[in-house]
């Protein structure tokens, strides 16, 4: 891909699918996935279209964050609330409820597009009364390490989270909110819907492009001879590559996250696919904007901060079955560490013979600018990682790699 290319409509769209070769190596089971091949981002298909019905408003729960009125009326409207479904989860008989769901009227189907995350997709219709937007599904299939279902506490939680980010203030930080979420039936299997806007909040005025952070170093599939979008940004800005990278990308990326934390006890999953990387007309980063809130909270955090608790299953939080620091390690150390920051310096030892360690350190004092308690949670000599087996009647388990912590 052109790096000119970035400011093209559907240029997003087009990264999300086709600008991540070589981005998922980061685990044994980072690019398994059960999406039929016509339902993956990387498919030739343009796009496929979901399956609707119209649901009686007194069947379904409404979550809403600042949702504009175009967003809300599309799918709150006089005929039921619409409820848009993965055509391969329509096709199971194992989705509880689905069997009265297909009961339902349907409704118009909704053409969409598939992007990275596969079960998040992009609405491809052209209504200019309806604000850009996508819709997370319950896909509950593996992708990655997990089936991707979508339930009640996923869906609540995601919703407040972009309540409590409208209070972050940072220049460099943005995210899509997540406005609008619908969950049909009830107790703990209950799954529904999100809806997340394509406009990063705050909004700005004048041209602004997005560039998911993974395809800053990942291969064009349709353009394989190209070089990779960062290595045209740093030639395009005549910029010293490694302070380029270290101050212009990771600087912000562990400013922001640990801005979050601190404040809101947030820890958001800032790793290469729900960053992206903002730029303007000049193709000059601008703001780090964060996507798809399924967080942990550090409730510890939280009451120092006098932040009362809006997250639902507290008494089913992380840190009952492992130490909050568990899970500052696995986001930092292997999310952003290892599954992002090591392809950054991958690319800049491979095309600029960069000083790797001395990219490491000046990260590493950035880092501790940034957390200067970061000895009060993280683990101090090693790193945590999910177990490849989580114990029975576990979604996952977290286990001690014996890896130091080279980011921090």
């Amino acid at each position: 891909m052109k790096l000119d290319d970035v400011k093209r409509e559907r240029s997003l769209l087009y990264m999300e699918r086709y600008v991540d070769e070589g981005a998922k190596t980061y685990s044994v089971l980072a690019s398994r996935t059960e999406a039929a091949p016509c339902y993956r981002p990387e498919s030739d298909q343009p796009s496929f279209d979901l399956i609707a019905v119209f649901v009686p408003p007194e069947r379904v729960s409404v979550y809403e964050a600042g949702c504009p009125l175009g967003l809300s009326s599309r799918y709150l409207t006089e005929e039921g609330v619409l409820f848009p479904i993965h055509p391969e989860a329509w096709a199971s008989d194992e989705v509880p409820g689905l069997a009265d769901i297909r009961t339902l009227p349907r409704a118009p189907e909704i053409p969409v597009a598939p992007t990275a995350s596969t079960r998040t997709v992009l609405v491809l219709e052209s209504d200019g009364n309806v604000p850009a937007h996508f819709i997370k599904l319950h896909y509950p299939f593996y992708i990655s390490r997990f089936k991707r279902k979508l339930r009640r506490k996923d869906i609540h939680n995601a919703v407040a989270a972009t309540r409590e980010l409208a209070f972050i203030n940072s220049p460099k930080f943005a995210y899509l909110p997540e406005v609008l979420g619908v969950i049909f039936g009830a107790g703990e299997e209950a799954w529904g819907y999100l809806l997340r806007e394509a406009t990063a909040y705050p909004p700005i005025i004048g041209g602004r492009f997005l560039i998911p952070c993974f395809a800053l170093y990942a291969g064009d599939r349709r353009d394989p001879g190209r070089a990779p979008l960062l290595v045209q940004l740093i030639d395009h800005h005549q910029a010293d590559p490694a302070s380029f990278v270290v101050h212009a990308i990771i600087a912000p990326i562990i400013e922001c996250w640990s801005k979050v934390a601190h404040e809101l006890g947030l820890l958001l999953q800032s790793h290469a696919q729900n960053l992206l990387l903002e730029v303007d007309e000049k193709l000059t980063p601008r703001r780090i904007v964060h996507r798809d809130f399924d967080v942990w909270v550090d409730l510890g955090a939280r009451e120092k901060a006098g932040l009362p608790n809006p997250f639902l299953d507290i008494d089913r939080r992380p840190d009952k079955v492992h130490p909050v620091g568990q899970f500052y390690s696995l986001i930092y150390d292997r999310f952003m560490g290892r599954g992002f920051f090591d392809y950054l310096l991958r690319l800049l030892s491979l095309h600029y013979g960069a000083n790797e360690e001395a990219i490491r350190q000046a990260v590493r004092d950035i880092f501790h600018r940034a957390f200067p308690d970061a000895d009060r949670v993280f683990p101090a000599h090693t790193t945590y990682y999910f177990s490849d087996v989580p114990p029975p009647g576990r979604d996952f388990d977290l286990e001690d790699t014996g890896q130091a912590p080279i980011w921090r």
